[in-house]
């Protein structure tokens, strides 16, 4: 056996263990989605309203280049992170402290430069507590089980965001009640998993002398000695895209282009969107924790990977067609069900093609620059495929489709999982 496999957990994590893990992740989920899907894109139309595609966009692209350094830093950082309280849990606490202030800033930004500021440091704070929580699975979690609990932790996405979406979309409208309630969900979501994580210290001894050019030149993973990782990379950056740009601007199609307000009058855009939330966690959910638990069981990760990315692909060419209220909200069903199934197995598969057990926080760093990356593409593509008037949603939604399915067809060619 190589020092590499022997370094694998391989001691069962516990229920209580998924449960609080899970509840973290949803806690997470609850403060970062409605922030991306509601309170960013009201914020960008209430300080220019006729600018607010091209605001939301910079404001995006800014924060998702911050989150991408914060990601790839954080990981590699706490795998190094000598504290008594352990390599993960210090910059949880951290992390999760510094981006309840950050919702503070956004809240009261005034300008696009303030907002744009506001948003930088919360992808840094948020990315920080999130790179440390991500590192976890492979820290603890056996390889005969990661799919099981990729699958609940997959739940994080889908619950997080319809909590979301009904708290700022449907039962509150006050703008600081919205802000202080994300700001709750992350940090009491985060407590118990913090509290009672087993984190033991690294040795001072086990940690090499710090020299900045080795530190730099460790963040590099090379394709070719580790072309799985490459897949995995690039299969999930692609369809991350596409998501991104659906969550990121439906909110815009619903007012802009499917007019929800005069469709529904005296209701908002918001609650229509949080219907639809709703209805994609509906199916997620059970697609998640079939996706993951059939994974485990069989062993093959890639088709089921691969199929969701398709689901997607065909929801997105029905968002495609503006469609009208009931066939959206079918679509979405079919949405959510891709989703759910991808987001849990991805998690697994990625899990199982890291380069090295015991640098995993630097290479799932790596591996989270393929989830924010795109949220600095995705703005830029945006602006581009909706054209002058920023409502040309048909070549939107077809540009996500095709880099979803491109992105399960990326996911194929992996050798050393099936």
């Amino acid at each position: 056996m190589t020092p590499e496999e022997e370094a694998r957990p391989r001691e069962p994590v516990r229920a209580s263990f998924v449960a609080a893990y899970t509840l973290a992740q949803i806690g997470a989920f609850v403060s970062f989605q409605p922030l991306i899907q509601v309170l960013l894109p009201l914020k960008a139309e209430a300080i220019d309203p006729v600018g607010k595609a091209v605001v939301l966009s910079q404001v995006a692209f800014f924060g998702a280049v911050v989150a991408s350094l914060a990601n790839l830093l954080a990981g590699a950082i706490s795998d190094r992170t000598t504290s008594r309280f352990g390599r993960r849990r210090p910059w949880m606490v951290v992390g999760g402290l510094g981006a309840a202030l950050a919702y503070l800033a956004i809240m009261q930004a005034k300008t696009p430069l303030a907002l744009i500021g506001g948003m930088i440091l919360f992808q840094l704070t948020f990315n920080l507590c999130f790179s440390a929580l991500v590192a976890v699975m492979p820290d603890r979690v056996p390889d005969t089980q990661k799919g099981t609990v990729a699958a609940f932790l997959s739940l994080g996405n889908p619950i997080g965001t319809a909590m979301g979406a009904i708290m700022v979309g449907g039962l509150l409208v006050a703008e600081g009640h919205r802000y202080a309630a994300i700001s709750a969900a992350l940090l009491l979501g985060l407590a118990p998993f913090v509290l009672r994580l087993k984190d033991p210290p690294l040795p001072k001894a086990d940690v090499p002398p710090f020299k900045l050019g080795e530190f730099l030149a460790g963040l590099w993973v090379s394709p070719r000695k580790h072309p799985d990782f490459a897949l995995a990379w690039m299969g999930r950056f692609l369809v991350l895209i596409a998501l991104s740009l659906v969550q990121c601007y439906m909110l815009y199609f619903l007012k802009d282009v499917m007019d929800y307000a005069t469709l529904f009058p005296g209701r908002r855009a918001e609650e229509g969107l949080a219907i639809l939330t709703a209805v994609s966690t509906v199916a997620s959910i059970p697609l998640a924790m079939l996706g993951g638990l059939l994974s485990d069981r069989l062993r093959r990760r890639k088709l089921f990977a691969f199929g969701a990315a398709l689901t997607l692909a065909i929801a997105m060419l029905a968002f495609s067609m503006s469609p009208t209220w009931p066939v959206l909200v079918a679509a979405y069903v079919v949405f959510g069900c891709g989703l759910g199934c991808f987001t849990a197995v991805d998690m697994a598969l990625v899990a199982q093609v890291l380069p090295s057990q015991r640098d995993a926080g630097k290479d799932l760093g790596v591996i989270n620059l393929a989830n924010t990356l795109p949220q600095a593409l995705a703005p830029v593509l945006a602006v581009w495929s909706l054209g002058p008037t920023h409502q040309n949603f048909h070549v939107f939604f077809l540009m996500a489709a095709g880099l979803a399915l491109t992105g399960g067809l990326v996911i194929l060619p992996i050798r050393g999982v099936r």
